[in-house]
């Protein structure tokens, strides 16, 4: 008798054990909704989503480039162009340059360049400043001068000075695709030249700048082995784009057309 009584006392455990895994594997049960007929509904305590995994957490990416916005002003794009060219109403609020006459630069960043103005000096170097901010109508009139120059006496109500025109824009950069009117650029140079020819020019002066013009955010905006991205074989052209930006560029070697194209991939060059 005591046996059985002990035999019932155990069956009775197990089953209670039994019935309270059972109902706690239907607590966690999931409503599914599988391909097929619709609204088909199957309960399962298995299915798990593909990829899902609530304690996973997405790591963002560090590729190096500065988190910038490249659709603020310092960032502009300027060039020929007609996404990119500059209106003949866009002139920026500007102010003299230290030791010039009336030589401009943009307001808001003109502390940068007096101040890399002013070092430059301090280690011993002669800077002027050759060119600055440009109005449109400014632009205008230096393109249509050289492609005069080109036409010679060919009237420019004549076809053929399209030709001629057209010949400029290699020359001097058309209205509206110039970054002089953008204010944000400056031809630095050792003294007045009649003849731009680089090598001619104070070559310290620029391996100075080259060296420490990203700490004031400026790059050397047409660099001669980067003719073919910019268009462009102008070595004395230093273009500000805030020191993050300036220190990537230089850092890398990269032309301004290579950075931008890295936030606008549909950008062409």
């Amino acid at each position: 008798m005591k046996n059985r009584v002990a035999w019932l006392l155990c069956m009775g455990v197990l089953c209670l054990t039994l019935a309270a895994i059972v109902m706690s594997r239907l607590e966690t049960k999931t409503d599914v909704i599988f391909g097929g007929i619709d609204g088909a509904i199957v309960s399962t305590d298995s299915y798990v989503a593909a990829g899902a995994d609530e304690t996973e957490e997405t790591e963002e990416v560090d590729d190096g480039w500065p988190d910038i916005d490249i659709t603020e002003g310092q960032y502009r794009m300027v060039n020929d162009d007609t996404e990119f060219l500059l209106p003949s109403s866009f002139e920026p609020t500007c102010s003299v340059i230290d030791g010039t006459k009336y030589m401009m630069f943009d307001a808001d960043y003109i502390p940068y360049l007096n101040a890399m103005i002013h070092a430059a000096e301090a280690a011993g170097h002669t800077v002027y400043i050759a060119a600055a901010y440009r109005t449109y109508s400014y632009q205008t009139q230096m393109f249509n001068a050289k492609a005069s120059q080109l036409a010679g006496n060919i009237d420019y109500m004549d076809p053929r000075y399209q030709e001629f025109a057209e010949k400029a824009k290699q020359i001097v950069m058309y209205p509206g695709s110039s970054e002089h009117q953008l204010g944000l650029a400056v031809d630095i140079m050792d003294r007045q030249y009649k003849s731009l020819i680089y090598e001619n020019m104070d070559q310290e002066l620029f391996a100075w700048l080259d060296e420490h013009c990203a700490e004031y955010g400026f790059i050397k905006r047409y660099p001669t082995r980067k003719l073919l991205l910019t268009g462009w074989d102008e070595p004395w052209h230093y273009r500000y784009v805030g020191v993050e930006a300036a220190t990537y560029i230089m850092e890398h070697g990269i032309c301004y057309e290579e950075f931008y194209k890295h936030y606008r991939p549909e950008f062409k060059y």
